[in-house]
């Protein structure tokens, strides 16, 4: 006997249907949207909001995330945002970015712009967002905001007109990493507005000490805008002035082995800096001492007389900074010297001495 299966194959054809596949979807965004919204318990809503992780949005669903965001208000707003900031497709056109600072611009609920400027992160125009007066809204642009030469003029705003100490420390964390090759930049962008004291030594003390110590001291020739009048020079020489002080006042190790080679290297550098070099080596971190002898060490082996003279002041000085084994290695490598010739014996004895 054979089977009738023509009624099956009808079935299936049913179950293949478009208003069949319509009724076996699976939740979208909205769906996922609106749990995560009724969710009373916090596992479900924890489960709900990683399946709105997973939903990947098309163009259809990035437009109906910015509709939720711009009309539905409350905490449906809020999600739509978050999803918005966590599949960031719309980063990929100039349109969508405009469309998604648009949203931040004119959202009156600081939660939600807080999750729009997160959407931004890591893109030049979060940093229009670091001076709103919602603090948790200026934490996350400046979180958001990279350091680069389209946003170091707001980052300046910002600092310059007084932000709330958390962003603050935030963008001076972020300065502390900054090219040196945007340091001469951003210093010129100083002569833009008033700045006080304090806020000019906040700044500089982020600021990469070598990128610091080029421009304003191991230079003959300042920034051009300095030359144009008398208050603009007057400004130059005052930070030059704050910047030797920021430097003097917490010298880096890197900073200080620059100087140690350049003045063992460099007669016209030594008389040059040597003021400012004694004064930072007596203010250098005694955790870095026996890499600073470790290194004049290196630099005197095999090194002239006159060299070995120049560095001998630096290592008496940094002397004063040690204990322990670090001070013993300072004295084995004085008396090394010391027996070389009669005249360096008297001349490192005149430095231990202080007559020097």
């Amino acid at each position: 006997m054979v089977m009738d299966i023509r009624n099956l194959r009808d079935e299936e054809a049913a179950s293949d249907s478009p208003e069949a596949v319509e009724a076996e979807q699976e939740p979208g965004l909205v769906d996922w949207i609106e749990a995560c919204v009724d969710a009373s318990d916090p596992a479900d809503k924890a489960r709900f909001i990683t399946q709105l992780r997973l939903c990947v949005p098309s163009e259809e669903g990035i437009a109906l995330l910015r509709d939720l965001v711009s009309s539905a208000g409350g905490a449906r707003a809020l999600l739509a945002a978050q999803v918005l900031g966590h599949h960031r497709t719309w980063l990929s056109t100039a349109a969508g970015v405009k469309q998604h600072l648009a949203l931040a611009r004119e959202n009156e609920a600081s939660a939600v712009v807080a999750a729009l400027v997160w959407g931004l992160r890591q893109r030049d125009e979060a940093a229009e967002f670091i001076v709103d007066t919602d603090n948790a809204v200026a934490r996350e642009a400046a979180l958001a905001t990279p350091v680069s030469r389209r946003t170091l003029s707001p980052i300046l705003a910002g600092l310059r007109a007084g932000i709330r100490p958390e962003v603050e420390r935030i963008l001076l964390h972020k300065l502390h990493q900054i090219h040196p090759s945007l340091v001469r930049y951003l210093v010129d962008l100083l002569v833009e507005g008033s700045w006080g004291e304090e806020a000019l030594r906040g700044l500089f003390a982020s600021l990469p000490q070598m990128a610091l110590f080029e421009l304003f001291l191991d230079t003959r020739h300042p920034a051009a805008w300095a030359l144009v009048d008398t208050e603009s020079t007057r400004f130059w020489q005052r930070l030059v002035r704050l910047a030797s002080d920021v430097l003097v006042a917490g010298p880096g190790c890197e900073l200080l082995r620059h100087l140690l080679s350049r003045s063992g290297e460099d007669e016209a550098f030594a008389r040059r800096h040597g003021s400012f070099l004694r004064d930072a080596v007596r203010r250098a971190d005694a955790n870095s001492g026996a890499d600073l002898v470790g290194h004049v060490e290196r630099l005197t082996f095999g090194a002239s007389e006159e060299k070995v003279a120049r560095l001998a002041q630096s290592l008496v000085d940094l002397s004063t900074r040690l204990d322990g084994a670090a001070v013993d290695k300072v004295h084995t490598l004085l008396e090394q010297w010391k027996s070389r010739s009669a005249d360096l014996k008297l001349k490192i004895y005149h430095l231990e001495q202080g007559i020097g």
